[in-house]
């Protein structure tokens, strides 16, 4: 393949990465009665992708639980079904979970998954679902890291 094909092919591939990582900004964000945002996310990953996909998700829990306004994030594979995920997290509003979109890791993670689920996520019907706790606990203080302080979150 020559130069000029390359070039043309990497940048469609960044453009894709763009145009996905917008798209979960897109989402109809459901908040619960205490203003919370908490998802449940099932996710099919290709044969042969889970290593990539384990590391960037590993990357991105790191992260993610910097933010002040992340209360838990949690990604856990599917025992029985080798290339099954889920993943579950809460914010403590719409604008942190708003604001978690906006990071590097979080766009990176979206990146990725255009070229590693098996299947692309949709609201509802077994993909993601926003949820509500039947019994909110009270939460502890946010905490305080700037996830930027933290070189593999930049």
């Amino acid at each position: 393949m020559n130069n000029f094909k390359k070039y043309i092919l990497g940048a469609f591939v960044a453009a894709t990465a763009i145009i996905s990582s917008q798209s979960a900004l897109a989402l109809d964000i459901k908040a619960g009665p205490t203003g919370e945002v908490a998802l449940v996310v099932n996710f099919d990953v290709k044969p042969g992708a889970e290593a990539e996909f384990e590391k960037v998700f590993q990357r991105s829990v790191t992260c993610s639980r910097l933010e002040p306004g992340n209360v838990t994030f949690n990604v856990h594979k599917v025992l029985g079904a080798e290339r099954s995920y889920v993943l579950y997290e809460i914010w403590r509003n719409k604008e942190a979970l708003d604001s978690h979109f906006e990071r590097p890791y979080t766009k990176a993670l979206f990146a990725m998954f255009e070229q590693n689920l098996a299947r692309p996520l949709t609201e509802g019907a077994g993909g993601l679902n926003f949820v509500a706790d039947l019994a909110p606990a009270p939460r502890p203080a946010p905490v305080t890291t700037d996830p930027t302080s933290v070189a593999e979150c930049r």
